[in-house]
């Protein structure tokens, strides 16, 4: 099994680990960081593992499948994703723009805004509020304003993946998340790792840059935010 298939239990079974809430066969981050987690593989014993860590705060899953969950476990999001691992080199437009000059780094101090940016771009979700604990930020500002922000999340073997990619609505358009996008392979590949993303997979303008960028579709999966009732 290529370490992508099951990336978030990779992680937390790896270069993470010290992160981890483990219980039986089954995994998860701090809620407060991100509420992924992960199952060794589907199976009642792993379930079972799973709601001990998800009785209080709900867990995101992926799966190749969206197959039935066990009884007592409901589910309150359900999306459909593209892995996309980056190849080969940036497109050399993105080296010399100017935007890219723009690109700074982001603080915890910068969280109150970029939890404003998130709910813009992603409506009733909340960013957790300690998730660049798991890798830094970067982003863009315009007139003071934080206009465009993404960062790193799960890292395991060889690969860093990007997340939370967005763009305050109204300044679309401009190049700006794809500057921080490219700062953000810059920064995995100097590193030596190799950049992954996931991304919707109805939302083809944003797969269309990443394709741009040098990103390639790897595999679909399904994502499921799930919580056990009993």
């Amino acid at each position: 099994m290529h370490p992508l298939d099951n990336a978030t239990w990779s992680a937390l079974s790896t270069l993470q680990a010290n992160l981890a809430q483990s219980s039986a066969a089954a995994k998860r981050f701090p809620p407060e960081m991100t509420i992924l987690g992960a199952l060794q593989k589907p199976s009642d014993e792993a379930y079972a593992g799973l709601a001990t860590l998800a009785a209080e705060h709900p867990v995101t899953i992926y799966s190749a499948t969206a197959s039935l969950l066990p009884l007592g476990w409901t589910t309150s999001r359900h999306v459909e994703l593209v892995q996309m691992v980056h190849e080969g080199e940036l497109p050399a437009e993105t080296q010399t723009e100017a935007a890219v000059g723009d690109v700074i780094a982001l603080t915890e101090a910068d969280v109150p805004e970029m939890s404003v940016l998130y709910a813009a771009t992603r409506p009733g979700r909340t960013l957790c509020p300690l998730i660049q604990r798991l890798g830094g930020f970067l982003g863009m500002r315009k007139n003071g304003m934080l206009v465009a922000m993404g960062g790193l999340r799960l890292h395991l073997a060889g690969y860093r993946e990007i997340t939370t990619v967005g763009t305050l609505p109204g300044y679309t358009g401009r190049g700006y998340a794809t500057a921080v996008v490219s700062g953000l392979v810059r920064r995995i590949r100097d590193a030596g790792d190799q950049a992954f993303l996931t991304v919707g997979k109805d939302n083809t303008r944003a797969r269309e840059i990443y394709w741009r960028l040098g990103f390639r579709e790897r595999v679909q999966f399904h994502s499921r935010t799930i919580r056990c009732m009993r």
